[in-house]
């Protein structure tokens, strides 16, 4: 090969190792589609409906722009039009506008937004309603605007409160009569709808014609049951209605710390035809009073004297010092209390777990985390340690949880080493039982000594669980995997790991042998 191809052969594999590692490491020239992107602006307006002339009086029209990929455009001018509604609607004095439009010019813009005061016009017609826009131009950029609907008046539905409910025991009924009136300025011409919803310690009695239960499952809260009645009675402005009937809800065996959460809102369309059975109804009250609750939602509270029963069971484990155990401890909730919604505070059942003296953990399940310092400092790591404090949310009456835990066995672990798992307390006098709230962890070690040299990976023999049947609890529904692996460093989590590295490395290494070797022939052929 002459000298000059041979130099152009060496230029070209390293170039392309390092085009190799550019790819890998996520390097290299970067794309040239920011500029395509900054040239698409888009103009929102915060909500899509607002009210005029009700309490406040003026409404804040607000705006906000954003210029794709994070881009910037110059000369913006933006422009809200506000001749749909000018019949009942006007700028306050202090707004920068010409008759209708109200400008806003920007030398650049990335994102940001705007807003605007209107206020109503005198002697304006209540129920008046119109279109507002908003668009806007840019030396380099296209411009989208948006649109909402203002409307002179509104309905204001609100309803009655009732008083929180404590020391109610199961099987106790409770009734709430409901009232709902309109200080608003519109009718709900259509009726009204009533949604009621239950936590898991309430049972709503009765059924009504007009009335269906609907899935709850996205209501969140730890709502059970969720109950719409729909009402074709307009609910006219400063008037009072009242339910024909209470609602009566009966204390359950699950009950603890409850809930039952009613609203009223105007209906939209035309009513549901009523199923068979008798309706409930609003009937006329009269004026409507002049306090008491300001929102057309109320929550009441209800709290049950109760108990739930949380019971651990142990385990025994056999190994060899210098090799592993695994120890498996099972957690269950027996009733008949739920306890998931103490006052919309999320609740978890902590367990805490001592593991038999002479080991430390290498592989621990996800929801467990070395103890909590007295002074709230950073614990550490969590591997290595000898115990733990464990958590499961919301626990059920029937959940039935299994901790799985890896030691790796000391030299000085004595011949029988036994640790505990126990229940902490969630709440005073919750579970009167405490004879099943603690059970023993137990490490034997096997005849025969230490592991020996090749074999300190391998899980050492076990036994089965105190108080479950052969075979142990590892099957058991709702039980929690185990943590990361002992070892695993910062860039097992970063999603590049060494490997890719390494591979990168290895590339650019063999080019520049390469590149090497072919310079060195060059050289021994001149």
């Amino acid at each position: 090969m002459a000298r000059r191809s041979r130099i152009r052969a060496v230029a070209t594999a390293a170039a392309g190792a390092l085009a190799l590692v550019a790819g890998v490491c996520g390097t290299g020239p970067a794309r040239a589609d920011t500029a395509d992107a900054a040239r698409a602006m888009t103009v929102r307006f915060a909500e899509h409906e607002l009210f005029i002339g009700t309490e406040p009086a003026s409404v804040n029209l607000s705006y906000r722009w954003k210029v794709a990929g994070g881009g910037t455009a110059h000369h913006v001018h933006l422009t809200v039009d506000l001749s749909g509604v000018a019949d009942f609607a006007e700028p306050a004095p202090s707004e920068h506008c010409e008759g209708d439009l109200c400008t806003l010019d920007l030398a650049t813009a990335t994102s940001d937004f705007h807003a605007i005061t209107l206020v109503p016009k005198p002697g304006a017609a209540v129920g008046s309603s119109g279109t507002v826009t908003v668009s806007g131009t840019a030396s380099d950029a296209t411009v989208t605007g948006d649109r909402l609907t203002l409307t002179n008046g509104r309905t204001q539905l609100k309803v009655s409160a009732s008083a929180e409910q404590l020391h109610q025991v199961p099987g106790d009924t409770l009734t709430f009569p409901l009232d709902v009136w309109n200080n608003g300025q519109l009718p709900a011409a259509k009726g009204v709808e009533l949604r009621i919803d239950t936590t898991a310690g309430l049972h709503l009695q009765g059924s009504w014609a007009n009335c269906r239960d609907v899935p709850a499952s996205g209501r969140g809260g730890h709502i059970v049951r969720e109950t719409l009645c729909d009402f074709p009675t307009p609910v006219e402005p400063g008037k009072q209605y009242a339910l024909s009937s209470p609602l009566s809800v009966k204390v359950g065996d699950e009950a603890l710390r409850d809930k039952i959460f009613y609203e009223f809102t105007p209906l939209t369309g035309a009513a549901p035809a009523n199923g068979p059975g008798t309706p409930l109804t609003l009937v006329p009250k009269g004026a409507m009073p002049s306090d008491g609750n300001i929102d057309p939602y109320f929550t009441t509270y209800v709290d049950s004297v109760n108990h739930a029963d949380f019971a651990v069971t142990g385990d025994t484990a056999t190994g060899r010092r210098g090799g592993h155990a695994t120890l498996r401890a099972t957690v269950i909730d027996r009733g008949p209390a739920v306890v998931e919604d103490l006052l919309d505070d999320d609740i978890s059942l902590p367990v805490l777990v001592k593991l038999p003296p002479g080991t430390k953990a290498t592989k621990i399940p996800d929801n467990c985390q070395p103890p909590p310092t007295d002074d709230g400092s950073d614990p550490g790591p969590r591997m290595g340690r000898s115990s733990y404090q464990c958590s499961f949310g919301d626990p059920a009456p029937g959940d039935r949880h299994v901790l799985s835990f890896t030691v790796a066995i000391g030299p000085g672990t004595p011949a029988v080493s036994t640790g505990r798992i126990r229940t902490l307390e969630i709440m005073k006098g919750l579970d009167p039982d405490a004879s099943n709230d603690s059970a023993a962890l137990t490490l034997r070690l096997a005849r025969g000594g230490s592991a020996g040299g090749g074999t300190a990976g391998a899980s050492g023999g076990r036994g089965t669980p105190a108080g479950s049947g052969a075979g142990g609890a590892a099957g058991a529904s709702g039980s929690v995997s185990g943590g990361p692996s002992a070892g695993s460093g910062p860039l097992a989590d970063t999603g590049f790991g060494g490997g890719r590295i390494a591979w990168a490395a290895g590339a650019l290494l063999l080019a520049g042998g390469a590149a090497v070797a072919l310079s060195r022939r060059s050289r021994g052929g001149n």
